[in-house]
């Protein structure tokens, strides 16, 4: 299964694609490419700049425990910082969240860090994937003790396949009163509808359904995503021969 499926207490249900363990392994690698770099470029810097003639090795050793500190914490420290990636999560499009989509806290992202040294250091990784492929939530050992789960938020679906993807020349047109709406407005909506669902985020378009109800002064009794899609679909027929 690399799927995700979460059931929002308005009973609306919202897919989240999981990380493929390919792409997770490539953000992994990344990740350690920016830890190796920037132990180099720093080993380089005190050993060009000589700051450390003359020191005794217990000198050295905490010198280079202290800059080495941001390579210890960087996995935990990016997560908290970036809303659950990491650099290379981030250049692959990966994030760590809840297993019910929502954002993990600091205790799960700690729960993660600590797990690395089983999942990923003290077995090279073995025992991190073994878990991700053998787990239907694409969990490795971390993730299950932290029920957290990483997802892909790669889009592959656009607003145009959302909702327009089945209108017909036939469209009826439910709410007339979409005429209130102006064609930049219109495009807000749609802009702000398409944000909620690739963020998988029912708030989102609960408020904004009831601002489209205020905009159009006509209360409606469908599910919020239905009718905002149902203004959209409206308006566009509304105008399109104009």
């Amino acid at each position: 299964m690399n799927k995700l499926l979460i059931n929002t207490p308005q009973n609306v249900n919202f897919e989240y694609k999981l990380a493929p363990v390919g792409t997770r392994i490539i953000a992994f690698a990344l990740d350690y490419g920016v830890m190796l770099l920037y132990i180099f470029s720093v080993v380089l810097f005190l050993r060009s700049t000589n700051i450390l003639d003359g020191l005794d090795k217990w000198a050295l050793y905490g010198i280079y425990s202290l800059v080495y500190l941001p390579v210890f914490f960087y996995t935990i420290g990016c997560e908290m910082l970036l809303n659950g990636q990491t650099l290379g999560k981030r250049i692959m499009k990966l994030k760590v969240v809840k297993i019910d989509g929502t954002r993990a806290t600091f205790y799960q992202y700690f729960i993660r860090w600590v797990a690395n040294a089983v999942d990923i250091f003290l077995s090279m990784g073995g025992v991190g994937l073994t878990s991700i492929i053998l787990s239907q939530k694409g969990q490795r050992l971390g993730d299950i003790a932290a029920d957290t789960t990483v997802i892909s938020l790669k889009e592959t679906l656009n607003l145009k396949q959302t909702v327009f993807e089945e209108l017909a020349s036939e469209h009826q047109i439910v709410y007339p009163e979409v005429y209130k709406i102006s064609d930049q407005e219109i495009n807000e909506i749609k802009d702000i509808y398409n944000t909620g669902y690739r963020r998988k985020n029912y708030e989102i378009i609960k408020a904004l359904a009831a601002q489209v109800e205020l905009m159009i002064g006509k209360k409606s009794e469908e599910l919020p995503e239905k009718f905002v899609a149902q203004v959209i679909q409206d308006h566009y027929y509304s105008f399109k021969d104009n």
